[in-house]
């Protein structure tokens, strides 16, 4: 059998059945498994969309080599958060460290990597260049993984639940994917807080104005005029120094990201059903045919 690999951004997966499932769990008193039964049913759905054979967790660091290069990287996504978002976080966050450590090896996968200092984006784009001769699935929500499509790459948007192929990149960007890089690092990251190219403004108490991901397409592509301030500010000695800084944070994986050999699988019947009945989930052991077939459960 071809090796097909599920590459699966697990932290994105999680937070992406938090929100789902979370918002009417805060005035619920009773134990909260809302997430460890949304990620069985997700992992459940993604294994039959993707038709893998192989099926790999990534996950972060809680350290990132990234913010020791650039101290702002991601540091609005904790301090912008409501009351409630962080309620549902206490509740969430510990089913989510059960699932690492308890649910997916019970289950009998074996392939969940991460590495001190690096992001699951790193151990994707590792495995993504690493295995060039297999077909690969992104399960994520990033658009930073654009970088990595390829022929034999596709992307699964796990919020919209949609495929996104080379070819589709090159339609919608009229560039081939392995350019990406470059235009985030020209227009910033907003998830990540990374900051483009800044524009001089002839009024200095307003706010600095940075190049964005269209204006970083239009100069790859030629469209931008060179007498615009952002063309002089891109070609600029101080913009080439912030584009180069740029490059290294977004580019994948981040220099420095270890090997991750992958391992065969055992997905186990008993597996699965001792974590169902561990957390109460009657309703899928009642449905275990269902998930044998589709996980491959032996």
């Amino acid at each position: 059998m071809n090796q097909r690999i599920l590459l699966i951004d697990t932290s994105a997966v999680l937070h992406q059945v938090k929100f789902s499932l979370g918002k009417h769990k805060l005035s619920n008193k009773e134990k909260h498994t809302f997430v460890i039964y949304g990620f069985l049913l997700k992992l459940a759905f993604l294994i039959k969309k993707a038709k893998s054979n192989v099926i790999v967790f990534t996950t972060d660091s809680k350290a990132s080599k990234r913010k020791t290069m650039y101290a702002q990287y991601k540091e609005k996504r904790s301090k912008n958060k409501t009351d409630k978002q962080k309620a549902l976080d206490a509740l969430a966050y510990p089913q989510f460290n059960e699932i690492i450590d308890y649910v997916i090896p019970s289950l009998g996968y074996r392939n969940v990597f991460g590495a001190e200092g690096f992001e699951a984006d790193d151990v994707i784009g590792k495995i993504c260049k690493t295995y060039k001769d297999s077909e690969i699935v992104m399960c994520t929500t990033d658009q930073d993984m654009y970088q990595l499509l390829r022929a034999n790459v596709v992307l699964f948007d796990i919020r919209i639940n949609s495929w996104f192929t080379h070819k589709d990149f090159t339609k919608k960007y009229g560039i081939e994917p392995k350019m990406w890089k470059r235009i985030k690092a020209i227009g910033g990251c907003v998830s990540d807080n990374i900051k483009g190219v800044p524009i001089p403004q002839p009024d200095p108490k307003k706010d600095v104005r940075h190049v964005a991901e269209t204006g970083a397409l239009n100069f790859i592509k030629g469209k931008m005029g060179p007498n615009t301030q952002a063309y002089k500010a891109i070609t600029s000695r101080a913009g080439k120094d912030i584009i180069n800084r740029n490059k290294k944070l977004v580019i994948l994986p981040f220099k420095g990201t270890p090997d991750f050999p992958i391992r065969p699988d055992h997905p186990s019947k008993s597996g699965f059903i001792e974590v169902c009945e561990r957390f109460g989930f009657d309703s899928l052991i009642s449905d275990i045919g269902y998930y044998q077939t589709i996980m491959r459960l032996r």
